[in-house]
């Protein structure tokens, strides 16, 4: 027993290591963090079996008289360093003192804090059987919920595809003024929201090439292009608070609510990557088919509580891609058929 403790504690303890670097240096994994929880469980498991099997020793070290023969340090000696190094990591690691800021700041999360989206903490998402809903509580009786019905070109097992091969749809839900500017943002799929790149269906692609008018709505917001640069005109100010609270109580020009959706691995005749980049329908490897794009305006003089979205057009090919709607559909077949309908449930004060 002691021989499988001490082999498994080590092989768990080198998987923990690397899933932690990993979840470090890397942008934000699903399954970096199951594998990361599952072997940080088994590690204590396992230090747990082996401190049991060494009780005598810290019987002998802390509660026996030292022998005549050897001297021995006092047990409050033994406890002084090792608990004086854990009350400081501890005390700096929940006020920010050296060395923890300068170690964080080592990390992707604090590299690339700008262009990751992480949602208010009022937003939730449920994935259901054939359908999605994503809900933003604003306050305790206002509240907005996007409920996404797939259609029948929508594969159900791309939703969880088998690890380290194929890749999920992308998905971003978010709210635009009246006048087109971004409000809030209240979902992005995983993997398109903590990193520019991502890998989908087995190329590194951008977030602008898989979900464009998102992207640049969401340089608003970030600060940053989609290219990468810096925009100085964009940035949470005071005048732009990036949150719907106070449309759903207060705006009386209403706003609007957008869906935009991609499947990877949806070429057709039109939209595939076996042409010249310059042509209207050229798309990369592995994005086939243009995003479709679904919107709904909210009006606040009018007393409903449920809307109905309406399909207005697509993201573009990757030709294209400028953050514009692109209303002609003509050229669309599978894509167009993601989609079953999109119902909204508003809730106000």
């Amino acid at each position: 027993m002691k021989h499988y403790v001490n082999l498994a504690l080590l092989f768990a303890f080198g998987v923990l290591v690397t899933s932690g670097l990993l979840r470090f240096f890397e942008p934000f994994s699903l399954i970096t963090t199951r594998v990361h929880i599952v072997f940080g469980i088994l590690v204590l498991v396992l230090v747990a079996l082996h401190l049991s099997s060494r009780l005598d020793y810290f019987w002998k070290i802390l509660l026996r008289k030292k022998k005549a023969s050897r001297a021995r340090p006092k047990p409050v000696q033994l406890l002084l360093l090792p608990g004086l190094t854990c009350s400081y990591l501890l005390s700096a690691s929940l006020l920010e003192w050296w060395p923890v800021p300068q170690l964080l700041s080592l990390g992707h999360e604090v590299k690339n804090s700008r262009i990751i989206f992480r949602p208010e903490d009022g937003a939730a998402i449920r994935p259901l059987d054939g359908r999605i809903q994503v809900k933003r509580q604003a306050s305790a009786e206002a509240s907005v919920l996007v409920e996404i019905e797939w259609g029948p070109a929508f594969d159900p097992a791309a939703e969880f595809p088998v690890p380290f091969a194929g890749a999920r749809p992308q998905i971003a839900v978010w709210a635009e003024s009246s006048s087109g500017s971004l409000i809030e943002t209240f979902f992005v799929s995983e993997e398109s929201a903590f990193a520019e790149s991502i890998e989908w269906a087995g190329q590194e692609r951008r977030r602008v090439d898989i979900l464009p008018i998102w992207r640049h709505q969401f340089t608003l917001a970030s600060g940053v292009a989609p290219d990468g640069g810096m925009d100085t005109y964009s940035g949470a100010t005071p005048e732009h608070s990036f949150s719907i609270e106070r449309y759903i109580d207060e705006d009386p020009e209403g706003f609007y609510l957008s869906v935009e959706v991609n499947a990877p691995n949806d070429p057709n005749d039109f939209y595939h990557a076996d042409q010249p980049g310059t042509n209207e329908g050229y798309t990369f490897p592995g994005v086939g088919q243009p995003s479709i794009y679904y919107s709904a305006y909210i009006d606040p003089t009018e007393l409903k509580k449920y809307y109905l979205m309406e399909f207005v057009g697509h993201g573009g090919s990757n030709s294209q891609q400028s953050g514009n709607i692109y209303y002609d559909s003509s050229h669309l077949t599978t894509a167009g058929e993601l989609i079953e309908k999109i119902l909204v449930r508003i809730e106000r004060p």
